[in-house]
């Protein structure tokens, strides 16, 4: 028996060593001046790609680029470039995923009527990043500055493209959300003004497996008592279920970036930041619905920390309804620089474990985070962080498992490489435990059911 303990507890050091929290990536290569506003998508196997805009690569305005990585976090391509047209600024780039790995990369740049104002641009790629078509303009009506725009992506490669519209004419609301919907061979469907009401703003969307999918904005009082966020249902056609429903139920003032996520079996979650007060006291907020519009849950606070503001909220969730909400909080007032934090939840809507601070590099600003999950429970973050590539903002990542995976090693398997792992951790009573599956900072009887549960349901 001893020798048997001895062998495990041998194995689960070895293990244990190779299998410590990944470190920080860097996700660009060219690192002169700035890369801001990161945005990332996942396939079916784990892989991903990242895309962000990068100020002054060529001698201009901003470009967008992109770079695929594999489950393990090694890159697949170098940074590739993504827009055809280089002329004037190229903004603030959204992309999706379908399950094979083609993937469709939205943002905004100089109008091609008037160039004082903004179009929507798209383009296509296959899984290996190879173009499958042209840039294309995605708003029809050149009228206006078009903005924010968000991809959303069934798992079979049909796609919408979500932005808004900020046309201040005597005739016009204001702002309003537009979208328009494609199918897997980037041909449009549909195109729509997805708002009843006026003066709608920050728009983001999610897709099921189906294709059904929905938008979610910010309603902006023009007499300033208070914001509210609202989403509208669509079926796979583009053709709207209801009407516009509210998600808030707290009052704010402070004006909002919704985020929404969509899996594959009928749920999505709408994560959105606002107070009632001022917005350096913003906090995390969310909502989980069903795809029929019933509601899953109240509203419901996120960040347990409360100095400082919390803000720009984004969500991912794998087909079992397991979720991580990530965030970027200033804690410190007085200084202007934030860090990323994450909470992960289980399929009813629990907290796994505590809030918990993503970035380990802690100099300088770290801001506008995104994430996405696999359905093994592994994700995948990437931020801007400032000064850590040598040069104004850089593009990180960090990987990491949900609290109650298993799979401590992180290769996608759940076996007796990870039994050995629990074996070593048996019996102890401290923090942190890698096979803490009830996360009551013990391995017993209940982790020891779980981990067996999972092997039987995971394990290969």
């Amino acid at each position: 028996m001893t020798l048997k303990r001895n062998y495990l507890q041998a194995v689960a050091i070895t293990l244990i060593a190779t299998v410590a929290c990944q470190a920080e990536f860097q996700v660009n290569t060219h690192t002169s001046n700035k890369q801001e506003n990161p945005a990332i998508a996942m396939d079916a196997e784990g892989n991903f790609v990242v895309v962000w805009n990068s100020y002054f690569r060529g001698g201009r305005s901003n470009d967008i680029f992109g770079r695929r990585f594999d489950s393990n976090c090694t890159p697949l391509s170098e940074e590739f470039q993504i827009n055809i047209e280089t002329s004037g600024n190229q903004r603030e780039p959204s992309v999706a995923m379908d399950a094979a790995g083609s993937f469709v990369v939205a943002w905004y740049g100089p109008g091609m009527v008037e160039e004082d104002k903004e179009d929507i641009f798209a383009r296509r790629f296959d899984p290996n990043a190879i173009p499958i078509s042209s840039e294309f303009r995605v708003n029809d009506d050149p009228n206006g500055r078009q903005l924010h725009p968000k991809v959303a992506m069934s798992s079979s490669g049909a796609f919408a493209i979500i932005w808004e519209n900020n046309e201040f004419y005597p005739q016009t609301d204001g702002y309003e959300v537009l979208y328009k919907l494609y199918d897997c061979n980037g041909t449009s469907i549909r195109a729509d003004k997805a708002n009843l009401l006026t003066q709608c703003r920050y728009p983001d969307a999610a897709m099921n497996d189906n294709g059904d999918f929905v938008i979610v904005w910010m309603q902006d009082d023009i007499y300033h008592t208070s914001n509210i966020i609202m989403f509208r249902q669509y079926s796979k056609d583009g053709t709207s279920k209801a009407d516009p429903c509210q998600v808030s139920t707290t009052d704010f003032f402070t004006i909002a970036h919704p985020s929404v996520l969509a899996n594959g079996t009928g749920y999505f979650i709408v994560v959105w930041d606002g107070n009632p007060g001022p917005a350096d006291q913003d906090n995390i907020l969310a909502r989980r619905f069903k795809f029929d519009g019933m509601t899953m849950s109240d509203e419901f606070m996120v960040n347990t920390i409360f100095t400082g503001t919390q803000q720009r909220p984004k969500v991912a969730m794998n087909n079992r309804g397991q979720f991580i909400i990530v965030w970027d909080s200033k804690i410190d007032p007085n200084i202007n620089e934030r860090d990323i934090f994450a909470q992960r939840y289980d399929s009813s809507g629990a907290p796994l474990g505590d809030e918990f601070q993503v970035n380990t590099y802690i100099e300088g600003d770290q801001q506008r985070p995104d994430v996405a999950m696999g359905q093994n429970r592994k994700f995948v973050m990437a931020w801007q962080s400032y000064g850590q590539d040598g040069s104004g903002y850089g593009i990180f990542g960090e990987s990491g498992q949900m609290v109650g995976s298993a799979d401590f090693n992180n290769d996608g398997l759940v076996n007796f490489r990870d039994y050995c792992i629990l074996a070593e951790e048996w019996l102890k009573v401290e923090n942190p435990l890698m096979a803490d599956l009830v996360d009551d900072n013990r391995v017993d009887v209940q982790d020891l059911t779980e981990f067996c549960r999972q092997w039987l349901t995971l394990g290969r």
